[in-house]
């Protein structure tokens, strides 16, 4: 088709060879004026590709083998907490910035409680850090020979950082979850937290994290369904919006509006709920109106939904 191809992709015949080439990109990956993280492996026959079908997102006709991931130490300063769409809290690593896979790292998640604990993790600490698939920082581990008595265990706030509202853990099934949550459903982290995720699914780019935070505080929309009411008037008088950006975002909104049901339950932000299984639902209830009057039991009947996952979606229609 005459696209230019980069001088180290090669036709092949035998998977043996395939692992030739792995080797020899292993050996020369440094040098190239690009970063990689690995080898993408793809049959060369559309219609053997095609019918070898999807997993989720993922095509059986192609994989790529991943390169280890590159370590380095640095010192973790500080640990704070975000507040998340859903509510659950997250401890985020605050880190002297270092130097790993191309670029400079100076922050990453820590998940949950289970996972400080488990890491023994303390503030001052030296931890080894690396990039999952060379793009998500990770704490790998505390290098606890190093410690000086001067490292400090982290707490969990008891009380939401950005609303006040007592902490608490979530039961769902008779199961405590890892994770804290903030159970406030006007906590204005969380509000801000799903309103970004709605855009992002809605695919609404006009309306990035600065943007909504503005229209929030100028009361022009307190969820998500108030997006859907703006006016060109609305916005064009604001300070630092013109009629054109505010004709642009109405414009993007409006074509916007239009959206598959599996996207729309992903775009509610349902504990437990992603891109996936949104899809399953809306595949096996085919409209909003049987999903909210189906029980527990029909929700878990769907291949791949467990019980935890039908509890929550049983419970958020409730």
């Amino acid at each position: 088709l005459g696209f230019v191809l980069d001088q180290h992709s090669k036709k092949i015949e035998k998977l043996s060879s395939a692992l030739v080439i792995i080797k020899m990109v292993s050996k020369v990956r440094t040098g190239l004026y690009f970063g990689i993280d690995g080898v993408v492996i793809n049959i060369d026959d559309t219609k053997i590709f095609e019918s070898l079908g999807v997993v989720g997102k993922d095509p059986r006709g192609i994989i790529a083998f991943k390169y280890p991931a590159e370590k380095v130490t640095t010192i973790l300063k500080d640990i704070k907490v975000n507040v998340g769409r859903t509510g659950a809290l997250t401890p985020l690593a605050i880190l002297s910035p270092v130097l790993v896979a191309g670029s400079i790292v100076s922050k990453a998640t820590l998940h949950n409680m289970d996972q400080i604990e488990r890491l023994d993790l303390r503030i001052g600490d030296t931890v080894v850090l690396e990039k999952a698939g060379d793009v998500i920082p990770k704490v790998l581990e505390v290098l606890t020979k190093l410690r000086n008595s001067k490292e400090k265990k982290f707490v969990m706030p008891k009380v939401c950082p950005a609303c006040g509202t007592k902490i608490e853990k979530k039961v769902i099934l008779e199961q405590t979850s890892v994770a804290y949550y903030c159970p406030n459903a006007k906590c204005p982290a969380k509000n801000e937290r799903y309103l970004e995720h709605f855009v992002s699914v809605f695919e609404i780019y006009e309306l990035g994290p600065k943007i909504l935070r503005r229209f929030k505080d100028e009361g022009l929309i307190t969820d998500a369904a108030d997006i859907f009411t703006l006016e060109k008037g609305d916005i064009a008088s604001l300070e630092r919006f013109g009629e054109k950006s505010a004709e642009n975002i109405i414009e993007e909104i409006k074509n916007k509006r239009k959206i598959t049901l599996g996207k729309f339950l992903w775009a509610l932000g349902i504990l437990h709920v992603g891109e996936e299984t949104a899809r399953d639902l809306a595949n096996n209830f085919e409209t909003i109106e049987k999903l909210e009057k189906a029980s527990v039991e029909d929700i878990n009947s769907i291949e791949n939904i467990g019980p935890a996952v039908s509890k929550s979606v049983y419970s958020f229609f409730s």
